[in-house]
Formats: C-alpha cells, structure tokens, sequence
C-alpha cells in the first residue's frame, strides 16, 4: 500500500497523555473517504485526524515541507524521509496505558524486532516508531481488542493470542474490526479470544 511506506506510528507519552498510542498514516483524501464512509453507515466509530508531526511528535519538518526522521525508530532498510508526507495525516487507532500498556509490552517487542526496529525508541522514555503495514496491522488488531478489556488475565491472553496469529488472520479480524458496517467485529475478537476465561 502507497508504494511500500511505512504506513503506521507508534508513539509512547509520559505524563498526562501517559500510554502507547498507535496512529495510522494515510493521504488526507483517504480519510475524507473513510469519514464519509462512517458517516453514511451512521457508524459509532469516529476517526481523529492529526497531523503527522503530532502523532509523531520527535519528527522535525523544515520550510520546504521534507520531514526528517532521525530521532524515530524506522523499519530497518528504510528511511521514512524518502517519501513525501505533504497531504498526509494521522489516524488516532487507540491509546493504552496503565495495564493495557504492560499487557501488550511483548507483542509491541516482538512486531518492532521483527521489523528491526530498536525497542528503546517506545519502551524507554518518550519515544516514536514507524511501522510498516504488516506490523501496524498486527498492533492494530491487538490495540482494538485491549481497548476495554479490565482483567488482566484478559488482556495478556488477548496479547498472546494475536502474537501467534499468521498475519493473514490478523488482515482477517482487522478488517472487520475497523469496519464501519460491521460495529461487532471487535466484540467478536475478545469473545473468540476470551471466551474460555
């Protein structure tokens, strides 16, 4: 998708926005799309658009719009600033903390040293990384499940379960938890991953 660019953000706060926040990077008119989308199926999803500098709050952009990564964790191999991200934006997906955040501590490890990624740029401090789709789409599928989920037995069964999904299941159950017609796709996950509990 979009010529192979890392099409995801993970950014980790401290303080009062304190947790992990996973954002999705698209093309403005995109998410013009996915907003009318949501709209015309009277969806309860929202989407909270932001711009790229805000989910990713350690990139600098100069005054002719080039954007420079070099305090951000990249997928190894690539380097973000070889795109243009004018007329690009930020879709928030979720934001954990507090046990939701060190529930999913291991599957946020293991997605960033499969894509190569150094984990001190989201697990110490403050800190951002950019994902590329399959990796996005794997933390996606796991943010969305954990979002309102209390025990904690819950939750790190959840994590565990979606770190051993193919990554065909998890394209499966992130397209039906993000679609705007389909409002129990996640409600469907925490229950088939849950059940037994």
């Amino acid at each position: 998708m979009h010529g192979g660019r890392p099409t995801f953000a993970l950014t980790r706060r401290l303080g009062v926005d304190a947790g992990l926040t996973l954002y999705e990077l698209v093309p403005e008119d995109l998410a013009d799309g996915r907003q009318k989308r949501f709209r015309k199926a009277n969806s309860n999803h929202r989407l909270t658009r932001v711009a790229v500098t805000d989910a990713v709050p350690y990139v600098q952009e100069d005054p002719n719009g080039v954007f420079d990564f070099s305090e951000v964790g990249t997928p190894s191999g690539r380097t973000p600033s070889d795109w243009q991200w004018q007329d690009w934006c930020a879709l928030k997906i979720a934001t954990l903390s507090n046990s939701r955040q060190q529930a999913v501590q291991r599957l946020v490890r293991d997605v960033l040293d499969d894509s190569g990624i150094n984990v001190d740029f989201v697990t110490r401090g403050e800190g951002s990384a950019i994902l590329s789709e399959g990796a996005g789409i794997r933390l996606t599928t796991a943010f969305l499940a954990m979002k309102r989920l209390q025990k904690y037995e819950k939750l790190t069964t959840v994590a565990d379960s979606i770190t051993r999904m193919s990554i065909e299941e998890c394209y499966y159950w992130h397209a039906k938890c993000r679609s705007p017609t389909n409002p129990n796709g996640v409600k469907a996950l925490r229950t088939l991953l849950t059940a037994h509990l």
